[in-house]
């Protein structure tokens, strides 16, 4: 473990442990590279331990992407949950309890794309299960059915399928030219499909009829003259 691809990101890894310690945390442990070839060191990165880590830290804030773990004390589940989503990424986590219960608890309330229970990182290896962040951590999902759906074209189409004298078509109160009350029947309308009670709703659905009829005498007047 330590292994780092590029030598800017070894750089940046220990930019933030600076940063860290330079702000209070403590290095409470780290590995050693052990017998390396010269000039590999600069490549390699020592797995950290370090405590006394807060927000106001790099390492806290931006995505390190190296073998480092800082720790944090909390006292109770939500205050746990309330420092884990205070981040702007939200790839996935790792909840760990000797609760199972609790962990799934826990777990449902991080903001995140993943989450594994006593574990880490394991929903990558299920391919059937779709994977992705939230947050800055990215949008969109491959695996699994919907990583398939991200990668189709979805168009709707809309047809009357009822009887051959029976179609949909806009209301005469918001047909072009919009009527003086085509607002209150927009209103209404809505009320009546998505009004809080029953009474709710049926009141709207009668304002509404009582806006189509007045309505429709006007179109009838306007003809007859």
């Amino acid at each position: 473990m330590g292994a780092i691809c590029l030598q800017d990101h070894s750089d940046k890894l220990q930019s933030v442990v600076i940063d860290a310690q330079e702000k209070g945390a403590e290095i409470t442990a780290r590995g050693s590279f052990g017998h390396l070839a010269e000039g590999a060191v600069d490549q390699f990165f020592p797995p950290t331990v370090i405590k006394n880590v807060n927000h106001s830290m790099k390492l806290m804030q931006d995505e390190t992407f190296g073998p480092i773990m800082p720790i944090m004390k909390f006292s109770t589940d939500e205050e746990v949950i309330k420092l884990a989503n205070d981040s702007r990424f939200g790839l996935g986590c790792g909840v760990f309890s000797g609760s199972q219960r609790r962990a799934k608890e826990i777990a449902s309330q991080i903001h995140c794309g993943n989450a594994a229970i006593n574990d880490f990182a394991t929903s990558y290896m299920c391919q059937s299960l779709p994977f992705g962040g939230v947050k800055d951590s990215g949008f969109g999902r491959f695996g699994g059915v919907e990583g398939l759906r991200d990668c189709c074209l979805v168009k709707s189409v809309v047809e009357d399928r009822w009887w051959p004298h029976i179609k949909t078509m806009i209301p005469k109160p918001i047909r072009y030219p919009v009527a003086d009350n085509g607002f209150t029947f927009q209103e209404s309308l809505v009320e009546a499909l998505y009004g809080l009670s029953i009474w709710d709703r049926l009141r709207a659905l009668v304002n509404v009829l009582k806006i189509m009829s007045e309505q429709n005498s006007s179109s009838t007047k306007r003809r007859s003259d």
